[in-house]
């Protein structure tokens, strides 16, 4: 198992590296920042802040840390399932560490179902309030935040951004960028002709969740890496790394009945002045 450890922890530090190189040269948009954002956030509307990136299994575990300190009851029902990431025929390492070594800090969480995100949202909304409540009433910037999943509606926007989803359908001009005279892929899925191998020599599953290029809208990885939950239970958008490039297209949707290692979630936060 030691070899194991020493060939994904090579391997996060080598694409890790290369992935934010990339995304420092491309040609995306800048987000829209605001200094009142809520955490980790990019402004939609007046209302309304999305979470730049996927949720990533650091936010999951401080979540869990929270639950066994004060409610250790329920940490059972909080854990993620990491048998997702198991096969009849493979075993792969990632059951054992990708959510637990911090190599993998900064990864999109995984092996969360509908009702596990939901409570996540919940939790989170009471800890940024918390927050804001310890801040003299003139400094707070909002009077109550509220995360929660998009809607399918929301997050097709988001996605979309400032472009024309009929002409533009992944919410980029293009599905590569040049850089140093090569092309890269701007999204982590199945690109035409391209398989994955589970095996000692290559390895494709997600990259860590400020990987490849922002859309206009300021938002890493609405397509591909994980499958994104909406609101509306079953339903997941922007594909994954399993997925086809053809099938991570906006308007199409992934259904999902329980955990997988292919899909995750993002927050969006609903804002109160």
């Amino acid at each position: 198992m030691d070899i194991y450890r020493l060939y994904f922890m090579v391997l996060n530090c080598i694409s890790f590296l290369a992935l934010l190189l990339i995304a420092e040269n491309s040609f995306s948009q800048k987000a829209r920042k605001s200094k009142n954002a809520p955490p980790g956030t990019v402004q939609v509307n007046d209302t309304l802040y999305v979470d730049v990136t996927e949720v990533a299994n650091v936010h999951w575990r401080e979540y869990l840390h929270y639950i066994q300190k004060y409610d250790s009851t329920s940490l059972g029902k909080a854990l993620p399932d990491t048998l997702v990431w198991t096969s009849d025929t493979t075993f792969n390492p990632l059951t054992q560490y990708y959510f637990s070594h911090p190599g993998f800090n900064i990864y999109p969480v995984v092996g969360v179902s509908y009702e596990q995100a939901i409570r996540f949202c919940q939790w989170r909304s009471d800890r940024v309030n918390e927050l804001f409540s310890k801040q003299p009433e003139s400094k707070r910037p909002f009077k109550k935040v509220t995360y929660r999943l998009l809607t399918k509606k929301e997050w097709e926007a988001i996605a979309s951004g400032n472009l024309s989803v009929e002409k533009f359908p992944f919410g980029y001009d293009g599905t590569y960028r040049k850089w140093k005279g090569k092309y890269w892929k701007i999204f982590n899925c199945l690109y035409k002709n391209e398989t994955v191998k589970l095996d000692k020599q290559k390895t494709y599953y997600t990259a860590p969740t400020k990987s490849f290029f922002k859309n206009s809208s300021g938002t890493y990885n609405m397509i591909g890496n994980v499958a994104e939950m909406v609101a509306e239970k079953g339903i997941a958008k922007g594909g994954s790394f399993l997925h086809s490039l053809d099938s991570c297209k906006i308007v199409f949707d992934q259904y999902y009945t329980g955990p997988a290692d292919w899909l995750g979630f993002r927050c969006i936060a609903v804002v109160e002045k």
